[in-house]
């Protein structure tokens, strides 16, 4: 199997191996420690899942819920100037790129971008509102807290790569109206 980046073969390792790690807890449930630590792989499991299902699920929206010209995709200069307060040009240096060929400059248009910003951005968006059902482990295991907390945590991730997502978002779309004026430019001389 071919891995698209580094975080996808991480990802998928996790997985795994956390899955592997509760099945053999499963056997030893018995023992206080290998209960919790059963009950910890099960959470990130189930948390490597969600992030596969959340961009399933993004993919399979309709196009006009993905295309850059809806709406929720709109960028306002409020929003930008408290990402230019927050310093969010340091912080997004910080996040890793699940795929990093959807956002590669020499690959794709500046319209591709723009684009892939859209369906990233929702793609975190539906993670982060699956990050909460976790919490439904409440139910059979207790302890409703450390679910809370746990995907609190998870969520709060994501939405930084939504936020990651608007701010470059509007970069893109000025790239993209360059290259539409210069495509027009280029087509009067012509």
């Amino acid at each position: 199997m071919k891995f698209k980046s580094r975080l996808q073969a991480a990802l998928l390792i996790a997985g795994a191996a956390s899955f592997a790690v509760m099945a053999v807890c499963w056997f030893f449930k018995d023992i206080g420690f290998f209960y919790s630590l059963g009950i910890t792989a099960l959470t990130v499991f189930t948390h490597v899942v969600i992030r596969f299902a959340g961009a399933a699920i993004a993919t399979a929206m309709p196009k006009r819920i993905k295309s850059p010209d809806n709406p929720v995709y709109r960028v306002g200069r409020r929003e930008q100037a408290l990402y230019k307060k927050l310093g969010f040009k340091k912080l997004k240096s910080f996040a890793p790129t699940y795929d990093p060929r959807e956002f590669d400059f020499s690959a794709r248009t500046p319209r591709e971008l723009v684009s892939n910003s859209c369906h990233a951005g929702l793609t975190h968006a539906i993670i982060a509102v699956l990050s909460f059902l976790p919490i439904f482990y409440a139910l059979p295991f207790g302890s409703v807290w450390i679910f809370v907390i746990t995907s609190l945590a998870a969520a709060c991730a994501d939405g930084y790569f939504v936020l990651v997502q608007r701010y470059n978002r509007p970069r893109y779309q000025k790239l993209a109206e360059r290259a539409e004026r210069s495509d027009k430019q280029q087509e009067d001389i012509s």
